[in-house]
Parts: structure tokens; sequence; C-alpha cells
């Protein structure tokens, strides 16, 4: 496996600290069980641990983000090794809100990166120190923190010590979709809460009917590859830790009997994107971030940024689905590129 796409301490390039030593105990704290069998680097789950790594580290140094905030998590389609985890019964358990029941995830492990956990240290710590895997109770109300955690009677007899390790706060999120839409290829999900989009979304180009509009001027990418299924879908301000923003995010990723969206925007807040791995999730918040970040810089060094019209967008999207239909040529009947007479607008722009 390329070493950039996996966790240097599954690939045991970094070694845990000895023992007795002040970061081996701090390290306890977090999550860290020296006992358990590291997981595989090449298996799904270390597969997704090092894409972890590498969004994290890409994000930040990208600028993409407010210092290195967001969150990250993937629906897993393969067994991990109990040697792996904490054993189920001492394993700390806890309770989802009530309006978020997921029984079609009962039994199933999902991996998530902790609350308060820096998303450009996931590709240097040690796993455990980060990220966590929860496994729903068949009630799909409780869950076990099975990764990431001291057990639970470490927990008893520290209680009022040290805080203990959560999943992000951000969690029944992502629990519900995957649950509603994991057959419609929802296995991963990346909340980033990117500078520039952020920006935009407090000036005149914020209104959720004219943001879209706003991007999509400048890159013809942009209606090409999300005009089919709607665009972004927007999420009104409002606090990201409450449940009906999780209902309001899936009634907007199903998009009403269309194509499912690739990513929403819940406004002054951030991105929410899916994708099949968190690579492919990754690269939808990274495509928009690029977009608003390129015309808000143009636009601070008084560079002229002006958008496509939207006669050009149409014109794009026509010649771009024209070119994927079925030839009905022949090879005789297509001029050479030298031929005289061949169109001088090359992109057929009105």
């Amino acid at each position: 496996m390329d070493s950039t796409l996996a966790n240097p301490y599954l690939t045991n390039a970094l070694t845990p600290p000895p023992p007795q030593t002040y970061r081996y105990a701090r390290w306890g704290e977090r999550g860290y069980h020296p006992d358990l069998r590291p997981i595989s680097s090449d298996s799904e789950c270390g597969t997704l641990i090092g894409q972890m790594g590498w969004v994290g580290a890409h994000a930040h140094a990208h600028e993409y983000l407010w210092a290195t905030a967001g969150n990250m998590g993937a629906v897993l389609t393969e067994a991990i090794d109990e040697a792996c985890l904490i054993p189920y019964e001492a394993s700390p358990r806890y309770q989802l809100p009530p309006q978020i029941v997921v029984k079609g995830l009962a039994g199933r492990h999902v991996l998530l990166t902790k609350s308060g956990s820096r998303l450009d240290m996931i590709g240097i710590e040690h796993p455990a120190l980060n990220i966590t895997l929860i496994e729903v109770e068949p009630d799909g109300v409780h869950y076990r923190m099975r990764f990431g955690t001291p057990d639970q009677a470490t927990l008893n007899l520290n209680q009022d010590r040290v805080a203990p390790p959560a999943p992000t706060s951000e969690m029944f999120h992502y629990l519900l979709i995957f649950e509603q839409l994991e057959k419609q290829g929802f296995n991963a999900l990346v909340h980033l809460q990117p500078k520039f989009l952020n920006l935009i979304s407090r000036t005149e180009h914020g209104a959720p009917d004219r943001f879209y509009n706003f991007l999509r001027g400048y890159e013809p990418e942009t209606p090409i590859i999300y005009d089919a299924s709607s665009g972004i879908g927007f999420v009104e301000e409002r606090a990201p830790g409450i449940p009906e923003l999780s209902y309001e995010s899936l009634r907007l990723f199903q998009n009403g009997g269309s194509p499912e969206r690739y990513i929403l925007y819940w406004v002054g807040h951030g991105t929410f994107s899916r994708g099949s791995d968190l690579l492919d999730a990754y690269k939808h918040a990274e495509y928009f971030e690029a977009a608003a970040r390129m015309a808000w810089e143009a636009n601070q060094q008084t560079v002229k940024a002006q958008a496509y019209t939207e006669e050009i967008v149409s014109c794009i999207l026509r010649e771009f689905n024209a070119n994927r239909e079925p030839n009905q040529h022949s090879d005789a009947d297509i001029q050479d590129s030298d031929t005289h007479g061949q169109s001088e607008n090359v992109y057929n722009y009105p």
C-alpha cells in the first residue's frame, strides 16, 4: 500500500511510546489499548483509516478549513477481527437521541472521528487517539464504542479525572443517512468547515437561490457534474447538533426522486458530502471550496472574475451531452482537424 494512504502505526513505521511514560499514560486516557491486535492497513477498516489521514492532511495543507474543524465517517461492509476491538461487554454503552432509531444498522460497525479530534493529526497519530468504531445494538437506539476509548471498568475508576472520549457530536447524522441510503452508494460521509464557502455565504452571493448559480458560472465542470443531481442541497442555518438537521440532510440527499445529491451545504457552517469511500466523498467538498476560493480571491484582488452567462453554460452542457451520444458517422465522414472549412468557433459558444 502507498505509505501516504496508510496510517504509520498500522504499517509499523511508527511505534507506541514506552510503558510508564507520560505519553503512554495520555494515550491510555485517549483510548489506546496495548493488548488489542493492530488493524491491518490492507483491510477495509485500515484502508479507510489511511484515507482519513490523507483527507485531514490535504484539507489542512491547502487551507480549506477553519483551523482543523470537521469530521468523517464510513459504514463498514466487512467484519472486523474481534481481537482488534474492546470486548463487547467491556465496551462503553451509550444512547442516541430519541428521534434517531437505526435498526437497519444493528450489529454493524461504523468508523467515526472522535469529538474534538484534529483532522490534521489523524494521519500522524495512532488511530485510537482520534478515531472510534461504534457497534449499533439490535434496538437501533443504543451503541457501544468498541475502539478508541478506555473500557467501562477504567472509566468507572476515573469518572472525575478525565472526560471520556466520544464519537463526533454529529454522529447521528451519519447513522441515519447510512441506514437509509447505504444501498444508493452512501458508504462514506465527510463534513468540512471550509473557509471560503463560509465567507461567501455571508456575502450577497450567499442566498441559497443564488449560491449554486454563482459557483457554477465560474467552472464549466460544475454544471456537467452536478446539475443532474440538483447541485448543492442547502440547509438553512441552525444548530449543528440537532436531530432535525439529520432529517433535513436526509431529505436533501434523497432529492425527491431525482438522482441523489453528492453534497449539501449547511449555510454558515460547512459541507456534508458523500461517496463510495472517504476520498470519493472528500472530492466534492474540495471541488466547491476550490471554486469558492478562486472567485473570492479574484474579487479581493480586483480581478474581473466574470462568470459564464447562463447562455454559455447551456451551450457547454449541450455540447458535452452531444459528445456522449453514440457516433452515427463513419471515420471517413470526420474531417481532419486541419481541413479548411472547420468551424472557427471551437467551443461553439453563442
